[in-house]
């Protein structure tokens, strides 16, 4: 009995130690946030665009309520720095999209200048001479907008808010014009809604909210070729807003996060995968934390799992296989809203300033950056 009981005690503690290892290797495969620089100005509803060299062009944003920027920073991806542009924009803007254009420009669009209405100006940062160069005005007032890049090199500008009401206008930015040109109607007018280039071209445009305090479940796709847009049947298991979505590696669609019309108490913890081949929502398993305010906050990596970093303390990881989210070692320290994620050239994912709501007070952003690496 006695050599049983030994043998059953070193089975039990040789099991429990492969069982901490594997669930240390597990972190440790998730990888880990570590703080870097600082900015300048500390920024919330800003844009951070990944430029052909491999710098991070960091654009407007917010302190606080009412305190926008026209500073530029540019994020040195060797150096782990951020370095202030001399050049300004053209407008103190956030809430805005910012979009790499095939030929290395960024178009920045929309967003918001003052506190009354947004804006229906463009233009276009040139990286060759450092400047921003006004383009033709947007049809629309927007703010809340989605920008994605299409495969003819032009640019859907859908939906968002013109101040008054929501809008189901879109209209596609020409490069070779720098004009904006009409897109036709949507099938549903849609705010801080998610868009997802799908791989054969289309674009599905999922959720957000049809008109103030009506928040959206349902779909439709932009057909690049026709130019038009078609309603989908299949509706999302949960209406979202201020919710993310992400390309996964087999064509399926992750959608995850947002909230209902509560806002910050409707924050949802759950997540689905849209089929675009049989066209259908399927739940997954919830995340680890509730998120919302987290628009282009995810981040396909090379071995096709997602990292997921905004609107939380904490960073998760997606995998596809298992459809489940594991949370990655470090910490913010503070729930990132309106953040900015951006993938680098050498795989390190950079993460950047978003704003935490304080009790009693004025949601108040931070000037912090972090690194996520493997």
């Amino acid at each position: 009995m006695h050599y049983q009981s030994v043998l059953v005690l070193v089975i039990s503690i040789l099991f429990t130690n492969e069982c901490s290892v594997q669930k240390k290797h597990l972190v440790e495969n998730n990888g880990n946030i570590n703080k870097i620089a600082v900015l300048e100005n500390a920024r919330a509803a800003h844009t951070a665009t990944r430029l052909a060299d491999g710098n991070v062009l960091i654009v407007g944003g917010m302190q606080r309520n009412g305190v926008f920027y026209d500073e530029v920073e540019v994020f040195d991806a060797d150096k782990n720095a951020f370095v202030k542009l001399k050049n300004k924009t053209n407008k103190k803007i956030v809430s805005h999209t910012a979009t790499l254009l095939k030929d290395g420009r960024v178009l920045i669009a929309g967003g918001w200048s003052n506190r009354d209405k947004p804006e229906n100006t463009a233009e276009v940062y040139n990286p060759k001479t450092q400047r921003f160069a006004a383009v033709g005005n947007l049809k629309h007032k927007r703010s809340g907008h989605s920008a994605t890049l299409l495969e003819n090199g032009k640019v859907l500008i859908a939906g968002g808010s013109d101040g008054d009401g929501n809008l189901n206008a879109a209209e596609v930015f020409n490069p070779e014009t720098n004009a904006f040109e009409s897109a036709g109607t949507m099938q549903s007018a849609r705010n801080a809604h998610s868009a997802t280039t799908l791989k054969d071209g289309r674009v599905l445009l999922a959720g957000g909210e049809k008109k103030r305090g009506e928040i959206s479940s349902d779909a439709e796709f932009y057909n690049p070729r026709t130019n038009t847009f078609t309603k989908i049947s299949a509706k999302m298991n949960a209406v979202r807003y201020k919710h993310d979505a992400v390309l996964l590696a087999d064509g399926s669609v992750l959608i995850f996060g947002g909230s209902d019309s509560r806002d910050l108490r409707g924050r949802l913890k759950s997540a689905e995968i849209y089929n675009p081949e049989k066209e259908i929502f399927s739940l997954t398993k919830d995340m680890n934390a509730a998120r919302f305010k987290i628009s282009e906050t995810a981040i396909l990596l090379k071995d096709g799992k997602v990292l997921i970093a905004g609107g939380s303390e904490a960073a998760e990881i997606f995998n596809p296989q298992t459809k489940s989210f594991s949370p990655v070692a470090g910490n913010f320290g503070k729930s990132l809203h309106y953040a900015s994620v951006t993938l680098l050239k050498d795989e390190r994912v950079l993460i950047l300033g978003g704003y935490e709501f304080v009790r009693n007070g004025e949601p108040t952003s931070t000037n912090q950056a972090w690194i996520f690496e493997i």
